[in-house]
This record gives structure tokens, sequence and C-alpha cells, in this order.
């Protein structure tokens, strides 16, 4: 295999289960709170990647940066470099009254507001998660009716969203996607999704949301929110390994 463009990331360094976040920070933080024997395997243009153990189970975090464009070409080269799953660990922002900050959206699917699809020649290949993934995300976050799942401090709801380009003309669109039962807006999934379909891999979501487009400010760093994150990504990676231990 040629050396890949932007994951200067040998084959035999990552694992065949990774969790996507789009922000580098973050995927320090998960490689430190959450992995064992954890270690950087690329720093490169800001992709920042790290492999571990997840209580036995060998998983790799990798930034993926903000949008499609760039999830698209790091879901390429990983493809590339031989991994099976990627659940993407993002954070979104509700148009649906009932998305409050602090809650956590599984997306169903994502309707694409990019020309990322279409300039990839996927335009027509529905942006869906693999239903193994998604069914294990909603199963282990014991949700699929929205509120609070026993146990649970975090509410958790189940359904489509939008993925956009524009982060900041989102507030123009984000009414009428409510009236037609969007839950949230982000920017990677609708990439993450078909891309994957097509090279051949598992995806999935669990989003954050940060705010409500609609009925609320981003709020971001709020205890609530840091809470809410812990058990996004506790889920996330209960997932890639129950998934790694199919035959």
């Amino acid at each position: 295999m040629k050396g890949l463009y932007h994951l200067k990331i040998a084959p035999a360094d990552i694992a065949r289960f990774v969790l996507l976040p789009g922000d580098p920070q973050r995927s320090a933080f998960i490689a430190d709170k959450f992995l064992e024997k954890s270690r950087p395997i690329n720093a490169y243009r800001g992709l920042d990647a790290y492999t571990g153990f997840y209580h036995g189970t060998r998983v790799s975090v990798v930034t993926s940066g903000m949008g499609s464009p760039s999830a698209g070409i790091v879901v390429e080269e990983l493809s590339r470099l031989g991994v099976k799953v990627i659940i993407r660990a993002g954070t979104c922002g509700g148009v649906s009254k009932q998305i409050k900050p602090g809650d956590i959206v599984i997306p169903t699917g994502a309707g694409s507001m990019t020309g990322f699809k279409d300039a990839y020649g996927i335009g027509d290949v529905p942006s869906v998660p693999d239903f193994s993934v998604l069914e294990r995300l909603v199963r282990f976050a014991g949700a699929g009716t929205g509120g609070k799942p026993r146990g649970h401090t975090t509410a958790f709801h189940v359904g489509p969203i939008m993925t956009s380009d524009a982060f900041f003309a989102e507030k123009g669109d984000a009414k009428l996607l409510e009236s037609k039962g969007i839950l949230a807006m982000e920017m990677e999934c609708a990439a993450v999704f078909s891309l994957g379909h097509v090279l051949g891999m598992k995806t999935g979501a669990l989003l954050l949301a940060t705010g409500n487009i609609n009925y609320a400010e981003q709020v971001m760093d709020t205890p609530r929110i840091k809470s809410a994150m812990d058990s996004m990504l506790a889920i996330s990676l209960k997932v890639l390994k129950d998934l790694s231990l199919e035959p």
C-alpha cells in the first residue's frame, strides 16, 4: 500500500474498530480516560489518532476534523488501512423542540445538505448507518422512545438528522427541518454513512446536543453536557467491543 496523504499510520498500528470524533482534543481525552495502554499513531494535519485497548479490545480513536470533506478523507484512508467499523462520536445542534442541551441523538439516517456526495459520485447512495451498529447503539443506550432510560441521567432520541456544509447558515433552515421531523443538524454523518457503505465498512453515530438551534443557545461546557459526553463515549466503545466479538 502506498503511503497515505493525511493519516501517516502503518496498517499494523491501527485497530479494525475506530471511534471517530471531530475534535482532536476529544480524541486525546478519549485515549487518556477510556483506553488502556494508548499511544499516539498520527498527529499530521491535526488528525490526531491513538490506539489502545478498551476492556481487552483493541480500539483506535481518529480525529475526523470538521465537515464532510475532511471526514470523507479520513474515512477513505481508514478504509485503505483495513478498518472495518467506524462509530462517529460527535456533537450536533437540536432543531426539534424535544432535543435539549445535553441530550444524545442516535441517527437513523442523515439527509444531505452538502456537495460531498455528488462530488464523490454517490449522490444516490442512502446515508444510513449499518443496522447491526445502529441496533447495538440503541440497545446499549436503552433508548428507542425518547426520554431517559432507567439508569441514565441523559435523555436519548432516535431518528433522522441533517448534515450541513454551512455551520453559520443552519439557523435559516432549522425551522423548516423541524417541521419535517428532523431531530438535529451536524456536519459529517451523511458522508461517513454513505461512503462507509460504498467502501464496505460498518458505520454508526452517537451525537451529543450542545444546544438547540431553534430554541436555545449553544452552551457547550456544562456539567450536564460533560456527563452526557462520558455516557456517549462509553456506549460507543461498548458497541465497538461487542462488534469485535463477532466471528
